[in-house]
């Protein structure tokens, strides 16, 4: 197949959300859950285990625009997500509702 890399499939997915979560970017700044939404002073929180990376699918929205992508998961609590993606040289981090997320397997999920 013209264009597809048999050692590294998932590389060609990555690099089209790299470019789509960009573009995001620079329509606006990613929203995060308030402190009153999330009570975390109220609310056990978990953290993700080190020993690997939890991915996962997340609805985010920069701006006005929402985009679905591969991000890492660090911390939940029972409604929320604390979520933790790169774009471009910067990482950045927010919370998001559980609904908005969807655990996957794997380096890289497609969207």
């Amino acid at each position: 197949m013209v264009g597809s890399n048999r050692r590294y499939p998932e590389a060609g997915a990555q690099r089209a959300q790299e470019r789509r979560l960009q573009g995001a970017r620079r329509r606006g700044t990613l929203h995060t859950l308030t402190p009153e939404q999330l009570q975390l002073t109220t609310r056990v929180v978990s953290l993700a285990p080190e020993r690997g990376p939890m991915r996962a699918l997340a609805w985010l929205k920069f701006g006005d625009t929402d985009i679905r992508c591969t991000v890492q998961v660090k911390r939940w609590t029972v409604d929320a997500v604390g979520i933790e993606l790169q774009v471009g040289e910067e990482r950045l981090r927010c919370w998001v509702w559980q609904g908005a997320v969807e655990r996957v397997e794997g380096p890289t999920a497609h969207a």
